[in-house]
């Protein structure tokens, strides 16, 4: 299938690109929106197109250019479809602006009124998509969506500001984009109507509220936020994708004594924290047991003896574990515990432990196992 995209270059138009670039049996046609001047280019385009996905549009600008650019782009594109002689599949971006006394919601009305006409009067297919407010990475601030512009503004020191708190019908841009390809799949015939299911409704305030959580979290602790819902899972990467380049390293501190190193790498809201320590060969780490933390250990280099033993018995439990042939161990609660370092290289173990350190608080008592 040959699927054509104008407007391929924007938020929408690159991610749809993307997405239909990962189908073994769809060729994504080439567009440039220097074409809608180039008719030979478009006709052309036209011409070899199964199926054209129509977001090409100007949300941002005077008025009467916004009404008037609008039209004009779905005119040319219906005149080069009859000029190719071709009735691809159109599916138009329409917008839930249609309901709204603005230019922007009209002219996309009289786009799907131009589509119908034209659907019916050349026995084509044409579907009008009504899409809610679209999120996602690459997203343009202050241009294609709150989302983008609070992103922006919160990893950039700079302050954002609620107009209207109102409430929002949303959709992640992963599943606008899987949508569109649904709906070119179904080989609709005739016109219709398509309103895309928003997946998410948030207040303004809500959604700044969880950015500059995400935020704070990620500028000044480095933990990682609690997700709770698919929503917010979609919100944070997204928001990742907004920060400086730069930040997206974070220098750990090592901790270096006569053992070797030991290192806090994540701490998670939710879920404790990873660490790892280097090992130099013949030491031993632990003796110690903690009666409220879980951890376990995985040896990812070099080779160890692991051993537990609950206080109080005589029994010492052994694992001997190497980075050859990884598996992660265990150290309950009550159970006095220790990893040395039985090989000739230096052991690096990976720990996971279900709180993050406190000193006032670390719940670790010393004895030898």
């Amino acid at each position: 299938m040959k699927i054509g995209i104008t407007g391929m270059a924007g938020f929408v138009g690159t991610h749809l690109r993307d997405r239909l670039a990962r189908e073994d049996n769809v060729e994504v046609l080439a567009f440039e929106d220097s074409y809608f001047d180039n008719p030979e280019a478009f006709i052309d385009f036209a011409k070899n197109a199964d199926a054209i996905v129509h977001l090409a549009g100007v949300n941002r600008d005077e008025p009467e250019v916004v009404y008037n650019k609008n039209i004009e782009l779905m005119e040319k594109l219906l005149e080069y479809c009859d000029a190719a002689d071709n009735k691809p599949m159109i599916l138009f971006s329409a917008s839930t602006q249609i309901e709204r006394d603005n230019e922007y919601g009209r002219a996309k009305k009289r786009g799907m009124e131009l589509l119908e006409q034209w659907t019916k009067e050349k026995g084509a297919t044409g579907i009008s998509m009504v899409v809610p407010n679209v999120f996602g990475d690459n997203g343009r601030p202050f241009y294609n969506s709150v989302v983008a512009t609070f992103c922006h503004q919160v990893t950039h020191g700079e302050t954002p500001t609620i107009n209207q708190d109102g409430q929002m019908s949303m959709i992640y841009i992963n599943y606008l984009v899987d949508d569109i390809f649904d709906l070119i799949k179904e080989n609709r015939k005739g016109y219709s109507v398509e309103y895309i299911k928003p997946r998410c409704e948030v207040k303004v305030s809500e959604l700044l509220s969880l950015l500059t959580k995400f935020n704070d979290f990620y500028s000044n602790s480095g933990m990682v936020p609690e997700i709770k819902t698919d929503f917010e899972r979609d919100i944070y990467n997204t928001f990742l994708t907004y920060m400086d380049e730069a930040d997206w390293q974070r220098d750990l501190k090592l901790n270096t004594d006569d053992r070797g190193t030991f290192v806090e790498v994540f701490k998670l809201e939710k879920g404790g924290q990873v660490s790892f320590s280097t090992t130099k060969p013949g030491i031993t780490r632990g003796n110690h047991y903690h009666i409220r933390k879980n951890e376990k250990f995985c040896v990812v280099k070099g080779d160890a003896s692991i051993k537990l033993r609950r206080i109080g018995t005589d029994k010492v439990i052994e694992y001997k574990v190497s980075g050859d042939k990884p598996a992660w161990v265990e150290m309950p609660i009550y159970y006095t515990h220790n990893i040395s370092n039985i090989g000739d290289t230096e052991l690096v173990t990976l720990f996971w432990i279900n709180e993050h350190f406190n000193p006032d608080d670390p719940d670790t008592f010393y004895e030898e196992v």
